[in-house]
C-alpha cells in the first residue's frame, strides 16, 4: 500500500461513519424525521419551522434528533421536537459557541404519547420567543435540561412547563442559567409541570408572572447553592381543583436561595404548600398565605434554614384546621407585621386551631398582631418588638427580649407555664421595662438575664428595669440566672422583682 493510500483508508472510514449518522454540515447533524433535513452551518430555516417526528402516527411512530455542536447555528421560525403522535424527538445544543434561535413558540412534546426532549449543555445557548413543555392530548411528556457552566436558555415571553396530561420536566443543573419573562408550571387542570435548580452558579431569573400549579399539580425544587429570583409569585391551584392537586415548592441545601420581589402568594381556595427546608434560604418582601380548611401553607423546617421577610405577612384563612404558618427548625424573621384576615368577607367562622404554629427554631418579628387562638408556641424561640393580644407562653417556648428588638410590648396580658423561660438581653443600665405588659402577667418557668456584648458594665447603684405590668402579676420564676458581669465586691438585688419588676447593683 503507497503513502496516499495510507491516508486515504481513515478519511474514507470515517467518512463512511459519518454519512450513516446522517447529513453532516460543518457543525449541525440531523437524523431520522427531521423536517427540513439540509443542514448547513449557520442553518437558517427562514420562515420554516423546524419538525422533529412530524410523520409519526399511531402503529408508525418516528424518531429524530437534531445536534448542534462545536460552535454550530440553528436560525429558526417556530419548532415541535415531537410533532406528532408517538414521536420521539431530541435536541442536542453543546459546547461553547453553538446556539439555536427561535423566532416564535418552541414547543416540546405535541400529541399523544409523545416524548420531546431539549438538551443544552456544556456553555451552549438557546434562545426562543416562547416555550412549552408538554403541549396537548395524554402522556405529552417533555424534557428540557440546561447543564454545566455557561449553559443559557432564554425564554423572552411565556413559558409553561406542563401543559398536556402528562409530566413535564424543566431541569438546571451545575451552572446553567434560565432567563424567562413569565412562566406557569402545569397550566391545565390535569396538568403536571416540575421545575428542579440545582448545583453550584445555577441561576434562574424571571422578570413576570411566576406561578407554580397555575392550574394543575406543579412542583418547583431549589436546591444545592441554586438561584432563583422572581416577581410577585404564586403558588396555588384553581379552586375547582381542590381535593385533587396540591402544588408544592421546596428549597433545601447549602446556599440554595429563591428570592421574591413584591408579593409572595401560597395557596387560595386551592392547595399551595412552601416549604424551606435544611440549610435552604427563602428571601421575600411580602408575603400572603391564604389557606381555606388547611390548604395553603408555609412552613419552615431544618437546620440552618431561613426566611426573611422584610415587610408584612398576611395569613388570610377561613375554617383553619392546620397551622398556615409553621415554624419547626430554622429562622423566619419577618421585618413588618404578622397579621390574619378572613379569605372572603362571607367566612365568618370559628377558629378550630391556631394559624401561626411555633414548635422549633425561632421567629422574629416586629409586630404580631393575631386574633386570641391563632398564634401558638408551643416551643422554640419568638423574639418580637410588639404583640397584640395576650402572649401566652405555657408549654416549651422562649420568649426572647433585648435581644433583636431594644424592647417588647404586650398589648394583652402575658402568661409563662413551668416549661417554658422568658430570655432577657441587657446592654445597660434602663429605667424603662424592656418587656412591658399592659395587661396582668401569671410567672413560671425561667427567667434568665444576658449581657449584649462584652463590653456591658455595671457599678454599685446600677438599676435595671427588667420587667413593667399594669395589671396584676401572680407567680415567680422558679428559677432565674443573672449571667450579667459584675466587679468583685458587687452582686445583683432581686428583692424587687416581683414589686417594681428591677433588679439593682449592691455591695456582697
Amino acid at each position: 500500500m503507497d503513502q496516499r493510500s495510507r491516508w486515504a483508508l481513515p478519511l474514507l472510514l470515517t467518512a463512511a461513519s459519518v454519512s450513516a449518522a446522517g447529513p453532516v454540515y460543518a457543525d449541525v447533524t440531523v437524523s431520522g424525521d427531521v423536517t427540513p433535513s439540509n443542514p448547513s452551518d449557520p442553518w437558517d430555516l427562514g420562515p420554516n419551522p423546524l419538525l422533529i417526528g412530524s410523520t409519526s402516527q399511531f402503529g408508525a411512530p418516528t424518531s429524530g434528533e437534531v445536534v448542534i455542536s462545536k460552535g454550530g447555528t440553528l436560525i429558526s421560525s417556530g419548532a415541535i421536537v415531537a410533532a406528532n403522535d408517538e414521536a420521539t424527538g431530541t435536541v442536542h445544543v453543546t459546547g461553547y459557541g453553538s446556539r439555536w434561535i427561535n423566532s416564535g413558540s418552541l414547543w416540546v412534546a405535541l400529541l399523544n404519547e409523545t416524548m420531546g426532549q431539549l438538551y443544552i449543555r456544556r456553555g451552549a445557548e438557546v434562545i426562543t420567543d416562547s416555550l412549552q413543555i408538554g403541549i396537548a392530548g395524554y402522556s405529552a411528556n417533555g424534557y428540557v435540561l440546561v447543564e454545566g457552566y455557561d449553559s443559557a436558555l432564554t425564554s423572552r415571553t411565556d413559558t409553561y412547563i406542563g401543559y398536556a396530561e402528562s409530566d413535564s420536566y424543566l431541569e438546571l443543573r451545575q451552572g446553567g442559567s434560565f432567563y424567562s419573562h413569565n412562566v406557569y408550571i402545569a397550566r391545565c387542570q390535569l396538568c403536571s409541570g416540575h421545575a428542579i435548580a440545582g448545583g453550584s452558579a445555577t441561576t434562574w431569573v424571571n422578570t413576570g408572572e411566576f406561578v407554580v400549579g397555575a392550574n394543575g399539580h406543579g412542583t418547583l425544587l431549589v436546591e444545592q447553592d441554586a438561584k432563583l429570583f422572581t416577581v410577585n409569585a404564586r403558588i396555588h391551584t384553581t379552586d375547582d381543583m381542590v381535593g385533587y392537586h396540591t402544588s408544592r415548592a421546596l428549597v433545601r441545601g447549602w446556599g440554595a436561595t429563591w428570592t421574591n420581589e413584591g408579593l409572595l402568594r401560597v395557596g387560595d381556595f386551592g392547595y399551595g404548600e412552601l416549604r424551606i427546608g435544611a440549610y435552604g434560604s427563602l428571601v421575600t418582601e411580602d408575603t400572603e398565605v391564604r389557606s381555606l380548611s388547611g390548604n395553603g401553607v408555609l412552613e419552615v423546617n431544618g437546620p440552618y434554614a431561613s426566611w426573611r421577610n422584610s415587610g408584612d405577612v398576611m395569613l388570610v384563612t377561613a375554617e383553619p384546621t392546620a397551622p398556615a404558618l409553621l415554624i419547626r427548625r430554622g429562622l423566619a424573621s419577618i421585618g413588618g407585621a404578622l397579621r390574619t384576615g378572613p379569605l372572603h368577607p362571607t367566612f365568618d367562622p370559628p377558629h378550630p386551631g391556631p394559624v401561626a404554629l411555633v414548635t422549633g427554631g425561632a421567629l422574629v418579628a416586629g409586630l404580631i398582631d393575631l386574633p386570641e387562638g391563632d398564634f401558638h408556641l408551643a416551643g422554640g424561640r419568638l423574639a418580637v418588638g410588639s404583640f397584640v393580644g395576650d402572649l401566652v407562653n405555657v408549654q416549651s417556648g422562649e420568649l426572647s427580649v433585648g435581644e433583636e428588638h431594644p424592647s417588647t410590648t404586650v398589648s394583652g396580658g402575658y402568661i409563662q407555664g413551668p416549661g417554658a423561660a422568658l430570655a432577657i438581653t441587657v446592654a445597660g443600665a434602663s429605667g424603662a421595662p424592656l418587656l412591658q405588659v399592659d395587661a396582668d402577667v401569671s410567672l413560671d418557668g425561667v427567667l434568665e438575664v444576658l449581657p449584649a456584648d462584652e463590653t456591658a458594665s455595671f457599678q454599685a447603684g446600677d438599676t435595671v428595669a427588667l420587667l413593667g405590668w399594669n395589671g396584676e402579676l401572680t407567680g415567680v420564676f422558679a428559677d432565674v440566672y443573672i449571667a450579667l458581669p459584675l466587679p468583685p465586691g458587687l452582686a445583683w438585688d432581686t428583692s424587687a422583682l416581683y414589686t417594681t419588676g428591677e433588679i439593682t447593683v449592691v455591695p456582697s
